[in-house]
């Protein structure tokens, strides 16, 4: 029983979180980060457009040893 209590709890923080993340976005568009997207049906994007997202998505080079990002890119497909 005692499991189901903390994932209730870590359940409530998370929904916490979010809340105020998207209430904080919703009210600073501006400094929220897009997320690019396509018509569904109209291809991928290029590899320039995905290597771009990922380095920002996951920080930048320099916070990320090159080979466990190139290792992260090649198993997603991407790199």
């Amino acid at each position: 029983m005692s499991c189901m209590i903390d994932w209730e709890e870590h359940r409530r923080r998370m929904i916490d979180e979010v809340s105020a993340f998207v209430t904080w976005g919703l009210a600073h568009p501006d400094e929220v980060r897009r997320i690019p997207r396509k018509r569904l049906g109209e291809g991928g994007f290029s590899r320039t457009m995905q290597v771009l997202y990922w380095q920002q998505t996951l920080g930048t080079i320099e916070m990320v040893r090159k080979d466990i990002l190139r290792r992260f890119l090649r198993w997603a497909n991407i790199g």
